[in-house]
């Protein structure tokens, strides 16, 4: 939009804009949009290069790329790269060592943040070995791709890693404080993790994953587990634990039971319920006459659960839990309507809250100063990833039910 200013001439408002203000608006936009905004003027062009301090190596087309950031990075081979992100990669024949060449090239220029989507091929794409050339690396993040095989050595000189999510992950790495993964894997082995503080990952509750946990003395959480699941924790202390209840099948009840035995020190536990959608047969068991653990007598605090509907095994698991933990403070649930077709996934009436409400206060309850609190929406899927993010903190206790 034009202006005119006095007697000056006019005048676009964009180039009344500081030189940093510009940088961050072509920083946002696409490989190929940028491109074509620095043709405008000589000043545009002036700035692109600025603008591979957070390289978004991606087009809208998608096609290309791999020959467009190859040649990017050629033509500014001493302007710094903070951050990284592609799009999903297409590689040509001729295009399957491009990966390996922009790490050895940004293993030079300052690299913390890295995001590789290597397509959706069945099979998954192996990341070159010249990663552990970008010692400054702090966060990786790969969508079917697998890490190297790594000696502990190699492993080293990623000393500033502190987050991977990628679909097969790392078994060693001494600086990694989480691991967020979403791979079809059978087995996930914790070797050498001396700072690893948190695993998560959505799927491996529903898949056959055995877990094995051998040196991670600061993990606290690991992921959300599932009856498909084999663990072995070793002498691993944890304060959280998720667990999804596969309710419909039977037994259900006895294996939450022995896997408490696991978590003697559990101060906090989630509760989710599987996918399915039949309500109708629980499966046979009774809470009530379930054993008593350590950590429930001695240690466990606050129990979730996550999407809470009120359904008998619910009802049934949130009582025993308030009976017998002697040192429960706080109950959360996080409630969803499933009963009404105009608002289903949506926060049931206070009416209902206030009854479920009631049923739950007994007067044999263990821990009596313990409060619930429901909430009029589900427990976010992220959770797990954001819970130490401040903004999420302070979002967490909106929309309570004042009950």
């Amino acid at each position: 939009m034009a202006t005119t200013v006095g007697t000056d001439l006019s005048r676009d408002r964009i180039s009344n804009l500081a030189d940093s203000t510009l940088v961050t608006i072509l920083s946002r936009l696409c490989m190929d949009e940028a491109a074509r905004c620095s043709i405008l003027s000589s000043r545009w062009r002036h700035l692109f290069p600025s603008t591979l301090l957070n390289f978004r190596a991606f087009t809208r087309s998608g096609r290309n790329v791999v020959k467009a950031v190859t040649s990017i990075l050629a033509a500014y081979p001493d302007e710094p790269v903070r951050s990284f992100r592609t799009g999903m990669l297409f590689f040509r024949p001729q295009d399957k060592a491009a990966v390996d060449v922009w790490l050895r090239d940004l293993s030079n220029r300052g690299i913390e943040e890295l995001s590789l989507w290597f397509g959706f091929d069945e099979k998954r794409w192996p990341i070159p070995e010249s990663l552990f050339a970008c010692s400054s690396l702090r966060r990786l993040h790969v969508i079917n791709g697998t890490f190297p095989d790594t000696t502990e050595a190699a492993a080293a000189s990623l000393a500033r890693l502190t987050k991977i999510e990628l679909s097969d992950p790392p078994s060693r790495s001494r600086s990694l404080k989480v691991l967020n993964s979403t791979g079809d894997f059978e087995t996930l082995v914790i070797d050498d993790a001396p700072n690893l503080e948190r695993v998560v990952d959505k799927l491996m509750n529903q898949r056959a994953v055995d877990i094995e946990v051998v040196h991670a003395p600061k993990l606290e959480f690991l992921g959300c587990l599932g009856m498909s699941n084999e663990i072995d924790v070793g002498d691993t202390i944890f304060a959280t634990l998720a667990v999804e209840m596969s309710y419909m099948k039977k037994g259900y009840t006895m294996w939450l039971m022995q896997l408490l035995k696991l978590f003697p020190h559990l101060e906090t536990l989630y509760i989710k319920r599987d996918n399915s959608y039949v309500v109708e047969h629980t499966a046979t068991g009774s809470v009530g006459d379930a054993a008593t653990h350590p950590c429930m007598m001695n240690h466990l605090e606050k129990v979730v659960f996550e999407v809470f509907r009120g359904h008998k095994w619910e009802m049934e698991m949130a009582k025993f839990l308030h009976e017998r933990c002697d040192f429960l403070k706080t109950m959360e649930f996080h409630c969803m309507d499933d009963a009404s077709r105009k608002n289903y996934g949506g926060p049931p009436s206070e009416e209902w809250v206030r009854k479920r409400k009631e049923l739950l206060c007994l007067d044999g309850r263990a821990a009596g100063d313990a409060r619930f609190q429901f909430f009029k929406r589900q427990l976010a899927e992220s959770h797990h990833e954001h819970c130490d993010d401040e903004r999420y903190q302070r979002d967490y206790y909106r929309d309570m039910y004042d009950v």
